[in-house]
């Protein structure tokens, strides 16, 4: 009997859809028809499974080989990596700003009742580890100077605890004892206690730090809280979503690519090339398996692997497979022609771009060197983690070691010193340009300095801009 309900005739069009265009469609449509049992409104679930199994792999082409199927899964799951990389990336940028004005405030007087407090405002979404190794979800740090309440790390941290619970905080953790039992020189009377807390979508780590033992200019210690963003669930879903579109795209494209290539010669390139894509993308998944979570400020995005790893074998793997799509369709008809060379003249044009944007720093003129005065910190360095202290060449040693001091109790990241002729020194005040012939000597040198939050660049300043010696203290624009 054939059925003439016309809801099961268009569910079955739907699943059929997952078969290769072509007249199998219809064969599958009119047997399912005639098969199906007077009544029925829609497909049983085992006819779902079996024909979205067959379809997807009928896909593929190529009924006699086990490989392709397992090649097609690998392709899938290395694209599933990245769709969702990419679309969590993205979903982080609708999230919004950290606690800034009159919240922040308000969580200072919170945390830091009655004290200046320095740092916090926002921070980027992503940032790199103080190594330079991976990336990690962006915080902002807030601190201040040690105090005679702060110096009672057992009580001043209790009562930090005490006033975000009553704020609304849920504490979720705290910090084990103090242990420096392999420290050289360590000092039995250094203390610090912490804890981590979360509201909403924020999670916070506190830490009190007593160091009695320590040089005066280092200072005996301070009270700091790193504030972030756990990422909300809806990002969560986006990446998912991202992550199943694209493990589907690269099945279908797998599958198109299979069934056009017929040669043995052609399909071994095709399966070489499919395997460098997938040695360049899939070690970095690896390190998408489940971790700590957001146990603290350092918590990373579950595609930290392409950052830690590289972004270059992944770029390569893309390059690769782009190059295999286009060798495809240049053997198909004269307009797929047309597309593949107005893609790879795209492609050309971009490289050439980037060629001279190399190159154009070889061909760089001379420059007239802008010193910076006083504490400079535009609006469009509002999120940059980069910075210099520029000092007086003729500054004393011992004043330098100062200042270096300094700036170490109040920014957290890392810095190096650069004064003439040290390679790259001039970059500082001309860019790329080259200076005039014994410009340098008349330049003073600097620290650049890396912050650990954008908003940290306040206190540091603070600390040294009255300083014998000092010339500036720039924050430096994000991108520059």
């Amino acid at each position: 009997m054939v059925t003439d309900d016309q809801r099961l005739v268009r569910a079955y069009r739907r699943l059929l859809r997952f078969y290769p265009p072509g007249p199998r469609r219809d064969e599958l449509l009119g047997t399912l028809i005639e098969c199906a049992p007077p009544g029925r409104r829609r497909p049983a679930p085992s006819e779902v499974v079996n024909l979205v199994r067959h379809g997807l792999r009928a896909r593929l082409g190529r009924p006699r080989s086990r490989g392709i199927v397992v090649l097609a899964l690998l392709i899938a799951l290395a694209a599933g990596f990245l769709g969702a990389g990419a679309a969590g990336r993205l979903g982080l940028e609708a999230v919004g700003s950290l606690p800034v004005g009159a919240e922040a405030a308000e969580l200072n007087e919170t945390v830091f009742p009655g004290l200046t407090v320095w740092g916090g405002s926002d921070a980027a979404k992503i940032v790199t580890q103080g190594d330079g190794e991976g990336i990690e979800y962006g915080y902002a740090v807030s601190w201040v100077k040690s105090t005679p309440a702060t110096r009672d790390v057992a009580g001043y941290t209790a009562a930090a605890r005490s006033r975000l619970e009553a704020s609304g905080w849920t504490i979720t953790g705290v910090d084990p004892p103090l242990d420096e039992t392999d420290m050289v020189g360590a000092n039995p009377a250094d203390r610090a206690e912490g804890f981590t807390a979360e509201r909403g979508g924020l999670a916070l780590h506190f830490t009190d730090y007593l160091r009695p033992g320590a040089p005066w200019y280092d200072g005996d210690g301070n009270a700091t809280y790193a504030i972030w963003h756990r990422p909300p669930w809806w990002v969560t879903g986006v990446a998912w979503l991202g992550g199943l579109l694209a493990a589907a795209l690269s099945w279908l494209l797998t599958g198109w690519m299979s069934r056009r290539v017929r040669s043995r010669p052609a399909a071994a390139l095709g399966v070489a090339g499919a395997v460098c894509c997938l040695l360049g993308i899939l070690p970095a998944a690896l390190l998408a398996l489940p971790g700590s979570g957001t146990a603290d400020e350092t918590a990373a995005p579950f595609w930290q692997g392409l950052a830690y790893l590289g972004t270059g074998p992944a770029v390569l793997a893309g390059l690769v497979a782009a190059l295999m799509v286009a060798a495809v369709v240049l053997k198909k008809p004269r307009s797929h022609r047309a597309l593949a060379a107005l893609v790879a003249a795209g492609t050309i044009v971009l490289g050439l771009g980037l060629y001279r944007a190399d190159t154009g720093r070889l061909a760089a003129g001379s420059c007239t060197p802008t010193v910076p005065s006083g504490v400079v910190d535009p609006p469009s360095a509002r999120l940059s983690y980069r910075s210099r202290v520029f000092i007086d060449p003729a500054t004393p040693a011992e004043e330098r070691n100062l200042i270096e001091a300094a700036f170490r109790r109040a920014f957290g990241g890392g810095y190096t010193f650069s004064g003439a002729p040290t390679p790259g020194f001039a970059d500082a005040f001309c860019g790329h340009d080259r200076l005039a012939a014994g410009a340098e000597r008349t330049l003073p040198w600097y620290w650049s300095v890396d912050l650990a939050s954008p908003g940290l660049f306040g206190g540091m300043a603070n600390e040294v801009r009255n300083m014998p010696g000092i010339v500036a203290v720039q924050h430096l624009p994000s991108g520059s």
